[in-house]
């Protein structure tokens, strides 16, 4: 009898977005290029769980394997995919949690790509933790 093997796309996805490292790089490259330095402020890790999330998510192709031009990352098309349903999921969350608490749901208005990082690290603080544990 052949061995089958029980692997399922929405099981592939879900390891994805359980790390923390591999869900705060999604977000942060999906707003915009960023270099290894810049995202080790944003996520708040360490530059060796950056790199090691980096190459892992290069090796599934959810970012480039290659820098831009100004030496940052970017992700592919996959990686965008990933990031709007990581969005989605996260927003859908969020409002079935408000309502069960009877909280009234604010609107998330995304900053402008050209945000300094004091602007991005406000937006983390004060909107993206209560969406996504990054």
């Amino acid at each position: 009898m052949k061995n089958i093997s029980k692997q399922y796309g929405f099981d592939y996805a879900k390891a994805i977005l359980d790390d923390p490292n591999q869900v705060g790089l999604i977000f942060w490259l999906g707003f915009r290029a960023f270099d290894e330095d810049e995202l080790v402020v944003l996520t708040e890790k360490t530059k060796e769980s950056i790199d090691s999330a980096l190459q892992h998510l290069r090796e599934i192709d959810v970012i480039n394997p290659i820098k831009d031009d100004q030496q940052k990352w970017t992700l592919t098309n996959d990686g965008d995919d990933l990031r709007s349903i990581l969005l989605s999921l996260s927003v859908w969350g969020r409002q079935q949690l408000d309502d069960q608490e009877e909280i009234t749901q604010q609107l998330i208005v995304e900053l402008d790509r050209a945000a300094d990082m004091k602007e991005l690290l406000k937006f983390l603080d004060n909107v993206v933790r209560k969406y996504i544990n990054i």
